[in-house]
């Protein structure tokens, strides 16, 4: 038995679900969430589709003759790319990307985890929020017995909204 409490963990196969949300909507409201100008995207994007990374600049605090070198926590950056199976159909993850690619607009994106993607959002379910801006769209190279793909950049233009709580 382990000397410390081992935590349990979540598997992610069906278990994420990513929806744009229109700027100027509450991207946290169950309301707007199942409503009709709000897309799940997460089954349009491939298996290594959405590439997260958060990093954290150091900010050095060297002192006169200190035998250390302290340091403090710098500005955070947050980078996407995201893959897409290619499609013209609308309402699919590269329709939307595409269009905002071209548009220059804003969009939200509700990044719920641990919980089914079939299960629609409801009151209290913990979730991501990012406000990005969409970058040019990038056909993928074809691969052998694969899928047509294309890739975006998002861009950050608010800072993340990290465990927000989904509200009415």
């Amino acid at each position: 038995m382990p000397a410390e409490t081992v935590p349990a963990s979540t598997q992610s196969d069906g278990k994420w679900r990513i929806t744009t949300v229109p700027i100027g909507s509450n991207a946290l409201s169950v309301a707007i969430l199942n409503g009709a100008t709000s897309k799940p995207i997460t089954y349009g994007l491939t298996a290594d589709g959405w590439n997260y990374s958060k990093t954290q600049a150091t900010v050095e605090d060297k002192r006169l003759t200190l035998i250390a070198n302290l340091a403090r926590p710098g500005k955070t950056t947050e980078t996407w790319e995201v893959k897409c199976v290619e499609s013209a159909v609308a309402d699919t993850a590269d329709a939307i990307f595409s269009a905002l690619a071209i548009s220059g607009a804003t969009i939200q994106l509700n990044v719920r985890r641990a919980v089914d993607n079939a299960t629609t959002h409801t009151i209290g379910q913990i979730a991501d929020i990012h406000t990005v801006v969409v970058g040019t769209r990038r056909p993928q190279a074809p691969v052998e017995n694969g899928v047509d793909t294309v890739a975006y950049t998002l861009y950050p233009v608010l800072p993340t909204v990290n465990g927000g709580v989904l509200v009415a």
